[in-house]
């Protein structure tokens, strides 16, 4: 598969979006892990409610970059 420079630039841009995807999670994990671990119910709650939304954020910034990926692959192939 040969690739234009701009299908390389493509795939660097979305290998950036699956890391920050990966990082968000991470990062998102150890913001709320003392929320989780708080003996009130609120904060547990909170930490759940902020967790949740963290991971589907990452997730869903992770699977921009592989359906980027995806795509670029797809279309190179269909043009070599």
């Amino acid at each position: 598969m040969e690739l234009s420079p701009e299908e390389y630039g493509a795939y660097w841009r979305a290998s950036i979006f699956v890391a920050a995807g990966v990082l968000i999670v991470s990062l998102g994990y150890r913001v709320t892990s003392p929320l989780l671990s708080h003996p009130n119910a609120g904060a547990i709650g909170l930490g759940i409610f902020l967790l949740v939304a963290v991971v589907f954020a990452g997730t869903f910034v992770a699977m921009l970059g592989i359906a980027r990926t995806v795509r670029t692959a797809v279309d190179a192939e269909m043009r070599g």
